[in-house]
């Protein structure tokens, strides 16, 4: 967290960090859980109701982030528009502040691995609206074709954890995703879940990202993991990317959940 605020404090950013994300640090290092869930949530509306708090950037992912979202005030967080950015087990707060107040919200390096994010730059242009196409160099073509939607999505896990009500409109809308360290049978569950549950067939696109440190433990699977994404999207006539630069390793440029965008072959432009 210091090697943190020093980065964004010589970008020239005023940097607050609440003490609960802290609360566990040092000796009292015991767990990944940095406190109750009452605790999340009240340092999580302080920060919202603070008028000298234009950003919230979320420390890291880790485990459990749903638990606070039944309690959120968002008539709060609606009152108090701010960026908000994080990744992997944030995906479902940023979609669910999106879907409740209609607040953007930005898929990105949280705090930590801001550190060892090459976007980091290109990211605070895109945040100070400087940039608005983002390429998605080197992914590969499943699908060819161009689609005009908010954006919706994020790590694969979290996402098919939510409820309908927590996600933004899906009808038209470009779904991205990415995972880590998980088994490919795994994978093929989770987006045959979200295939049979009838959201594929309302999306405009799909990109999926980095999927890093895939497994196939036990008896081989058989199935790679463009077999599992070209089977689930076999037949929707949308765009479909695959290995586009996003995910749990160091390329992460950041996506707008709720935005407007338009997805032609390998570019993301924000509308």
């Amino acid at each position: 967290m210091d090697a943190a605020k020093s980065l964004l404090e010589n970008k020239g950013y005023k940097v607050f960090i609440h003490p609960q994300v802290l609360k566990y640090s040092g000796n009292e290092n015991k767990t990944q859980y940095a406190g109750s869930v009452i605790e999340k949530l009240n340092a999580f509306h302080d920060l919202v109701r603070d008028p000298k708090i234009r950003a919230i950037f979320f420390a890291t992912g880790g485990q459990r982030c749903a638990t606070i979202l039944d309690g959120i005030d968002f008539d709060l967080v609606r009152n108090n528009p701010k960026t908000y950015m994080g990744f992997s087990d944030l995906t479902s707060l940023l979609n669910k502040i999106t879907a409740h107040t209609k607040i953007p919200t930005w898929h990105g390096p949280n705090a930590k691995t801001l550190l060892r994010n090459p976007q980091a730059d290109f990211n605070f242009r895109l945040l100070h609206g400087e940039e608005k196409s983002i390429p998605l160099n080197d992914a590969k073509i499943l699908s060819d074709g161009a689609a005009t939607g908010i954006m919706i999505g994020g790590n694969l896990a979290a996402f098919c954890a939510m409820h309908k009500s927590d996600c933004p409109d899906p009808n038209g809308a470009i779904l991205f995703l990415e995972e880590v360290s998980e088994e490919l049978t795994a994978i093929d569950r989770n987006l045959l879940s979200l295939k049979r549950g009838g959201l594929f067939k309302k999306l405009g696109g799909i990109i999926f990202g980095q999927f890093t440190d895939m497994k196939d433990t036990g008896t081989p699977f058989g199935f790679t993991l463009e077999d599992i994404i070209r089977e689930h999207t076999d037949g929707l006539n949308i765009p479909v990317l695959m290995n586009a630069p996003f995910g749990h390793d160091n390329d992460l440029p950041s996506f707008p959940i709720g935005a407007n965008v338009r997805l032609e072959k390998n570019m993301l432009t924000i509308l």
